[in-house]
Order: C-alpha cells, then structure tokens, then sequence
C-alpha cells in the first residue's frame, strides 16, 4: 500500500478553498490624501503641467469636502426621522393612557374621608409614581389659570358672560390637555369668558350661547 500522498492535497479533504476577502482598511480622507500626493509626485518628478496638477488637487479637494458634507447631511436627516417616527409610534399609545389617569385623579378625588390616612396616602403615591412615568413621555399643556383661550391647545366646552376679566379669557378647567413634544395629544377642556357685545364671530366652542356645549 502506497503511503505516499500528494504535498498539494489540502489537509481536509473534500472541504472547499475559502476564500477571505477583507474590510477596507482605509478611510475616504486617507484614500484621497494618497491621490493628492500621487498628483504631486506627478507634478515633480514627471515633468507634468504644475497647474494642471494643482487643478486636480484642488478637485479632488472639493470631492472630499462634498461627500462629507453629503454624509453628514444624511446623518442628521436620518436621526431626524428616527426620531419623528418614534414620536408618532408612540402617541396612540400615550392617548390610550389619558383616560386612565383621568379616572385615576377621579378616583383620588372621590375618596371616602373616613379612609385611613396611610392608604390614602399610599394611593396618592402611586399616582404620583404614574405621572412621573409618563412624564417621561408627554406633558401637560401650559398652565389655563387666566391665560387666553388658544385654538391650538384649548377646546371650549362652557362660556359664560362675564365684566370683570378680559373677552376670551380662561376661567376653568373641566379636562387637562396633553402634549407629545410639540404634537397636542389632547386639547384641554376649558371654561371660557365671553362679553356679548365683542361676539361677533361667535363663542370659541362655536356653540354661540352659554352653557355646556352640545
């Protein structure tokens, strides 16, 4: 039996050659650094136009200074996206959890007086563990305590006729409104001063009478 075997067999026979292809080890910077010098050695030693070779240079200068600004823009449109879309993502979410917290502050502010006071204390400590959880992810519209009445972030569900504060003033609060960053989740539902005589385009709820609007 012939013990002999051929030196160019592979160790592991019947196994494919695997071929390893490596990751570029150079930089875009670096790549077109090597260019510009290979320009320069072009320019004094071949005997090239000068300013012809400076012209590539300074090409090549503005090549780089563009793809970089491109990339950079890229970066910046892509964070922007991701996060716009985290944003949304999550604000059906959060609008699902306001009325539970409504309730919750019905809740504490229906209490028997008779409870003992460490339970009532320990609920009110939950719901303020709740709130700064969700804080985290949206926020209550600026304060309504005798602020104007803004379309944007107030829904008017009561006027009433009144002297002794200016027209289209807040005067109550029926619902707390929500943000989302700069998104409103939730208007807040208010009470809203009127003087007659300065309606003419009617009441902010566009009821265009006092009371609770239908």
């Amino acid at each position: 039996m012939d013990d002999s075997r051929d030196d160019d067999a592979p160790e592991n026979p019947g196994e494919e050659d695997v071929v390893m292809v490596e990751a570029p080890t150079q930089t875009l910077e670096e790549i077109l650094a090597e260019e510009e010098q290979e320009a320069r050695r072009a320019a004094a030693g071949g005997g090239a136009d000068l300013a012809r070779a400076e012209q590539e240079i300074a090409s090549l200068r503005d090549a780089q200074l563009r793809k970089l600004a491109e990339f950079e823009n890229f970066r910046k449109r892509t964070d922007r996206e991701k996060a716009e879309y985290f944003r949304f993502a999550l604000a059906d979410f959060v609008r699902d959890l306001l009325p539970v917290l409504d309730n919750f502050e019905r809740a504490l502010g229906s209490l028997p007086k008779d409870l003992p006071r460490g339970f009532v204390e320990g609920v009110s400590l939950i719901y303020k563990q709740l709130q700064d959880v969700l804080a985290f992810f949206f926020n209550e519209t600026p304060t309504t305590e005798k602020a104007q009445f803004d379309p944007h972030l107030h829904e008017a569900v009561e006027t009433e006729a009144c002297r002794d504060v200016p027209h289209h003033q807040i005067i109550g609060e029926v619902q707390k409104g929500y943000r989302l960053g700069k998104r409103v989740l939730r208007p807040a539902l208010v009470k809203v001063c009127v003087h007659p005589e300065e309606e003419a385009g009617g009441a902010p709820a566009g009821d265009g009478h006092d009371g609770d609007a239908s």
